[in-house]
């Protein structure tokens, strides 16, 4: 059965993060015996450094570029990615997003994408899973993002991280949420969107899965792009308009 792996690095000033986690991409699908035909789709947010470029750098892989003249936030540039891939995919197709300043480890991806056949619908890389690890975060950022996934839990259960991006997708899940959603599918300005990705696509999802995932923010280059204060008070305003069952944006 034909099928494409499809790899979704929304990119904001990530020209020195690119290339090494390109370079790693490279020899995962190299090392992966049962390696599925793989395109990666960068979308370069508005940066002003050399983020395209070094998109294009990496000899070994099919890379595609879509690029924004502004910078318009991770919401927009999900849903441009998104949207692309949709326009392009199978029915079979998988898309995994991550995001491209190298914290996420690709070579978790041959085991997301195991859950995948065993009949997941989504796969979530967790911190919260056990056997997870995070290296190089700060103890408020830490705090923080446990107090975001126990709130998330307790409201909408199904899953333990709900805010990180790292995450596999069956194409006709998202087909979905598009059909079902239409404009109101990926309507979240910035970090919010993985948020609410996540509580569209729980309704119809079959199987959630999570595999634990060692956060490597210790070779972060880019500073963070997240507002903490400003994404926590979009994220609980975003939780009360969707347990009212409100799919509007912002």
């Amino acid at each position: 059965m034909s099928r494409r792996l499809w790899l979704l690095l929304p990119a904001w000033e990530e020209g020195r993060s690119l290339p090494p986690l390109l370079t790693d991409v490279r020899a995962m699908l190299s090392s992966w015996s049962a390696a599925w035909p793989c395109r990666v789709v960068v979308v370069d947010d508005g940066s002003t450094d050399d983020t395209k470029n070094k998109a294009r750098s990496v000899q070994g892989l099919d890379v595609e570029v879509l690029v924004h003249p502004e910078n318009r936030g991770l919401g927009a540039a999900m849903r441009t990615g998104i949207e692309h891939v949709l326009a392009a995919a199978g029915p079979d197709d998988v898309l995994v997003s991550m995001d491209a300043d190298h914290t996420h480890p690709p070579e978790l991806i041959p085991r997301m994408l195991d859950r995948i056949e065993s009949g997941a619908d989504l796969v979530i890389a967790s911190r919260f899973q056990p056997g997870a690890s995070v290296h190089g975060l700060d103890r408020t950022r830490i705090v923080t993002s446990q107090l975001a996934s126990w709130l998330l839990r307790m409201v909408f259960p199904g899953a333990r991280d709900y805010t990180c991006g790292y995450r596999a997708y069956r194409v006709s899940l998202l087909r979905w949420g598009q059909a079902t959603y239409g404009r109101e599918f990926l309507n979240q300005p910035g970090f919010a969107v993985m948020v609410d990705l996540l509580l569209k696509l729980r309704r119809k999802a079959r199987r959630i899965d999570e595999v634990p995932l060692t956060l490597r923010y210790d070779r972060k280059v880019s500073t963070s792009k997240m507002k903490v204060a400003q994404t926590s008070a979009t994220t609980l305003a975003l939780m009360a308009r969707r347990f009212r069952g409100d799919p509007r944006g912002p």
